[in-house]
């Protein structure tokens, strides 16, 4: 019998205050411009000879992962499963930039191995001491949602009792400059951010339950319907969504429930669906809502994550 997932917590350091909840949150008001991240005081989670050599990514990545835990009184998770858009960029193009300057030459190869992707989780990992399963998914559109369904994948099936679910972002000026010559996120700021999220199978002192989460790229109100029907929904309360703040409901435009946008608290990055789950949890946490929708919609791939409070199973 497949297992529930629940949600133990969540945390989140972005462009908001580090680590508060959303009675607090604030919209953003540099409307096509680069929000800078708030970032906390590491020193209470990384020794600052280490955080010294990391790049921002990294540190907030630890420091949000070990907040999480702590609120979840789980030491070390028995696997972390991260998403992210492009990665650790600021190590990746400092070695570049290296690379054309010294012609090739005398190249210090460290700014090449922080720069791969899974260096997020591996960090994680040394930070925590946790050797169990280690997974990174990369996308610049969904690489949340593949590691939230792996995680679901791996409560499910019985393979861990816990997991740390993370997703990290980061937006350089040169990385800004090119999103903004494409045109990929008009209208609304870009910024950066990590989370992380304590999935667990047990229900006891849990926020919120993810109850499933699907894919598409095509006939989205009908795989919404089956998505429903399948996990025996009539109504849901709530959806979230990434829309403009502008109240436009976009693609979503099938679903007939009232609407929350979540973009004008955290700006826009690749995994910025991860901060509407996080969201998700907290409207639920503050019993403004008990069943949830989050529905999200990137260049004709959809995907729909159910959200259920605990009362309500």
């Amino acid at each position: 019998m497949k297992r529930k997932a629940y949600i133990a917590s969540a945390a989140h350091i972005s462009a908001q205050k580090p680590f508060c909840g959303i009675e607090v949150f604030v919209p953003l008001a540099w409307e096509g411009a680069l929000v800078p991240c708030q970032d906390p005081d590491f020193r209470p989670f990384i020794p600052p000879m280490a955080a010294r050599r990391m790049s921002s990514i990294l540190k907030r990545s630890i420091a949000v992962s070990k907040y999480a835990l702590e609120k979840a009184g789980i030491s070390c998770p028995e696997a972390i499963v991260g998403g992210t858009g492009l990665g650790c960029v600021t190590d990746t193009e400092a070695f570049l930039r290296k690379m054309l300057e010294d012609g090739e030459y005398m190249l210090n190869p460290s700014r090449f191995i922080c720069s791969t992707p899974n260096t997020i989780g591996s960090q994680i990992a040394i930070s925590l001491g946790c050797r169990g399963f280690n997974s990174t998914h990369v996308n610049d559109r969904f690489a949340f949602e593949g590691a939230l369904m792996e995680s679901l994948l791996l409560l499910g099936n019985g393979e861990a009792e816990n997991v740390l679910l993370c997703a990290a972002d980061q937006m350089p000026e040169v990385l800004h400059s090119l999103v903004d010559r494409q045109g990929l996120w008009k209208g609304r700021p870009a910024s950066e951010a990590a989370l992380s999220f304590v999935l667990s199978s047990a229900r006891e002192n849990a926020v919120c339950e993810v109850i499933d989460v699907v894919q598409t790229r095509s006939n989205p109100s009908q795989e919404l319907s089956r998505l429903l029907s399948a996990n025996s929904i009539d109504e849901i309360d709530i959806c979230v969504t990434s829309d403009l703040p502008s109240g436009k409901t976009g693609n979503f435009s099938f679903i007939p429930q009232e609407k929350m946008t979540y973009k004008q608290y955290c700006g826009d990055f690749f995994t910025a669906s991860a901060f509407g789950l996080f969201v998700c949890s907290e409207l639920i946490r503050t019993g403004k809502a008990k069943k949830i929708l989050l529905a999200e919609e990137s260049r004709g791939t959809y995907s729909f994550t159910l959200i259920g409070g605990l009362c309500t199973n």
